[in-house]
């Protein structure tokens, strides 16, 4: 095998064997019976503990932060204190220990030629490549946002997305989290778009019979 081959190969296996820190679409879900055009307020509904509230008070408040930064995006309010919102809003997480194997190609070389239009064969040859295997270890996040009819005391929306990479770095992991809602509202807006599109369509064929 030459070396530019083997240098693909290392590569393409690095790349597969990498972590992905959003390989998957956020999963959105809804109550399609349910009258949203009515939801004004919201209020954070108390977490269930153990909760990061109690294991990282710093990590929770942004959460908190980043979440009310895109309802309030969207046309809600925040309810006064001890008001009734239309809705209560929650989240939960999670972390998962991963490990995944990179490989790195180290070495040089140089390649060679055939037969050229003089008649003449070229000459060829390569040095030494090594490549080693390690094992990384890291951590991956689960967010889940949940939007409870405070009436009702019943799920109305969920949003989740998987994986978010969890960094040594506050910032980095803020920076994943910001990313991974801004996906989360993306998707969002894309399905309840084509909700809109179906029931209109399904309401012209109706009126058309």
């Amino acid at each position: 095998m030459s070396v530019s081959m083997r240098a693909t190969f290392v590569l393409l296996a690095t790349l597969v064997l990498a972590p992905a820190a959003y390989a998957a679409k956020p999963n959105i879900q809804w109550n399609q019976d349910y009258d949203f055009s009515h939801v004004k307020t919201f209020a954070w509904q108390e977490p269930v503990a153990p909760s990061l509230a109690q294991s990282n008070p710093f990590m929770h408040k942004f959460l908190q932060d980043e979440i009310e930064k895109r309802l309030t995006a969207a046309g809600l309010t925040k309810a006064a204190a001890g008001a009734m919102p239309d809705v209560w809003v929650t989240y939960h997480g999670s972390v998962m220990n991963q490990v995944q194997l990179q490989s790195d190609s180290f070495g040089y070389g140089f390649g060679g030629y055939g037969m050229g239009g003089w008649g003449m064969y070229g000459y060829g040859a390569a040095g030494p490549v090594s490549t080693t295997t390690r094992v990384v270890n890291y951590q991956e996040g689960t967010l889940v946002v949940d939007i409870i009819d405070p009436v009702k005391k019943e799920l109305v929306w969920r949003g989740s997305t998987t994986p978010i990479l969890i960094s040594d770095s506050n910032d980095k992991t803020e920076k994943n989290i910001s990313k991974a809602l801004d996906q989360m509202v993306k998707q969002n807006s894309k399905l309840r778009a084509q909700e809109k599109k179906d029931k209109e369509k399904a309401a012209k064929a109706a009126a058309a019979k």
